[in-house]
């Protein structure tokens, strides 16, 4: 076989030694791997900028067009915050104001959509967190007074 591939299992040929020896004393050297001393490319490499390290291409750097910081989710939060105070204040007994935080958290959700596609998606992400926390609320409310026999939102 004079592939160096063999298939698995096949007899493979005995190693030899490399370099090969040759009758005018090599056996010991290395064979030269750069370029030949008179080409152009040896001389390019032994430039006086040859010792920095090669130039390669620059990476794309991909960047957030709209950023999220931590100015935008504290005032998406505190907008939302005070959202849910001013409509929880609208509910005249516990029955409307568990329906009017749905409601409200429904809108919320609305905005934070709209803020995530269109405008702040840091202030997105405080009104949706904040939706969310009232949402559940009212959920551990209801459920509440629903595990002490009365249901509260009919």
């Amino acid at each position: 076989m004079s592939d160096s591939w063999a298939v698995p299992g096949a007899q493979s040929a005995p190693a030899t030694h490399w370099p090969p020896t040759t009758g005018s004393g090599t056996a010991g050297r290395s064979r030269p791997t750069g370029p030949p001393p008179n080409s152009a490319a040896y001389r390019a490499t032994t430039s006086p900028d040859s010792w920095r390290a090669p130039v390669r291409p620059v990476r794309p750097t991909y960047e957030e067009t709209h950023r999220i910081t931590p100015a935008g989710v504290g005032g998406g939060a505190g907008v939302a915050v005070l959202w849910f105070l001013v409509t929880a204040l609208l509910g005249v007994d516990l029955t409307s104001t568990m329906w009017v935080m749905l409601i409200a958290s429904l809108f919320a959700f609305a905005a934070s959509w709209l803020l995530a596609s269109y405008g702040d998606r840091g202030a997105a992400t405080g009104v949706a967190a904040v939706a969310g926390a009232a949402s559940a609320l009212v959920g551990l409310v209801v459920e509440w007074h629903a595990f002490g026999g009365t249901w509260i939102l009919w």
